[in-house]
C-alpha cells in the first residue's frame, strides 16, 4: 500500500498552461485488437469535456472496425490519467450552467465503455487518480503494472463522485473498501489494488497484451453474449440471456468451434 498521495498537487500541475492541446484519445487497430491510447503528456492525460464527448464514437468505431477487444492504455510514462482537467472544474465554481453538461459528457463517455459489446481492458501503469479511476472501472478488466497508483480524490477538492462511478466501485471492491477509497482519498499500489479487487491482474503491458490476444481469439458472438450476461440486470435479464444461449447452438461460431474441437485444432473465427 502507498501512503499519502500527491494527487491534489498533480491535479493542480495539470491545470497550468493553455487549454488548447492535442486530442487525448487515439484509436488504432492491430488485427482484432483496437488500441485506445491516451497521449496528452503535458497534462498527464487529464480528460476534458470534448474528450468525454468523443469517447462514445471511438468505442463505436472500434466495434464497427472489427475489434474483438479494446485495450485502453496510456502512452505517457508514469501516468494513466490525472482525472478531469482542473481548468474545467475550477470554471464550474462560477458557471453553474456548465455543471450538468460536464456531468452528462462524463456519463456518456463512461457508459459507452461499459456498454460496448466489445470487451475493454484497462492497462494502468502509473498514476490513476479521480476520474481516471472512473475510466478504469468502466472497463471490463483492469491490468495493473508495477508503477500503478490508484486514488479516488474528490474529497480532497471538496466535491463528490458521480453515482454511477460509486456504484461501479462498490460492485468491484465492496462497500467498506469503496468507503475507504472515497472517504480517505489515499493512494494504493498494485498489490493493494489486487488484494481488494480494484485490479484483476498484475504484470503490466505484457499481461494486458496476452489477455487481449486470448479474448480476440475466441468466438466474437460468445464473448459479446457473455459480456452482456455479466452486465445484465432487471427481471427479464436471465430469460433474455438464456434465449441467446439457446440461439447460439444454431449460430455460425458454434459450427466453427465444434468443427475445430472435433479436428483437435485451434478454431479460427470470422
Amino acid at each position: 500500500m502507498v501512503g499519502e498521495p500527491a494527487a491534489l498537487d498533480n491535479l493542480v500541475t495539470t491545470a497550468r498552461g493553455s487549454a488548447a492541446d492535442d486530442t487525448l484519445f487515439h484509436l488504432s487497430f492491430d488485427g482484432h485488437v483496437a488500441r485506445l491510447t491516451m497521449a496528452r503528456a503535458r497534462y498527464r492525460n487529464a480528460v476534458r469535456s470534448d474528450d468525454w464527448r468523443a469517447l462514445p464514437a471511438l468505442v463505436e468505431q472500434a466495434a464497427r472496425g472489427g475489434a474483438r477487444v479494446i485495450l485502453l492504455a496510456s502512452a505517457v510514462a508514469g501516468s494513466f490519467s490525472a482525472g478531469v482537467d482542473l481548468n474545467e472544474l475550477v470554471a464550474l465554481r462560477e458557471d453553474a450552467a456548465a455543471r450538468l453538461p460536464l456531468r452528462n459528457a462524463m456519463r456518456a463517455g463512461l457508459n459507452a465503455l461499459r456498454a460496448s459489446p466489445v470487451p475493454v481492458i484497462a492497462l494502468v501503469d502509473g498514476d490513476c487518480f479521480g476520474a481516471g479511476v472512473a475510466l478504469a472501472i468502466a472497463c471490463d478488466i483492469r491490468v495493473a503494472g508495477p508503477a500503478a497508483r490508484f486514488a479516488v480524490t474528490p474529497a480532497r477538492l471538496g466535491i463528490s463522485y458521480q453515482f454511477a462511478d460509486i456504484t461501479r466501485l462498490r460492485a468491484l471492491v465492496g462497500e467498506g473498501q469503496a468507503a475507504r477509497l472515497l472517504l480517505a482519498a489515499e493512494a494504493i499500489d498494485t498489490a493493494e489494488a489486487l488484494r481488494i479487487g480494484l485490479a484483476e491482474l498484475a504484470g503490466g503491458a505484457a499481461q494486458a497484451e496476452k489477455l487481449a490476444a486470448a479474448i480476440a481469439a475466441n468466438a466474437p458472438s460468445s464473448v459479446a453474449a457473455l459480456k452482456s450476461g455479466l452486465a445484465a440486470t432487471g427481471d427479464d435479464a436471465g430469460e433474455n440471456h438464456d434465449r441467446a444461449f439457446d440461439a447460439a447452438f444454431g449460430g455460425p461460431d458454434f459450427a466453427v468451434g465444434l468443427a475445430a474441437f472435433r479436428a483437435r485444432r485451434t478454431p479460427e473465427f470470422d
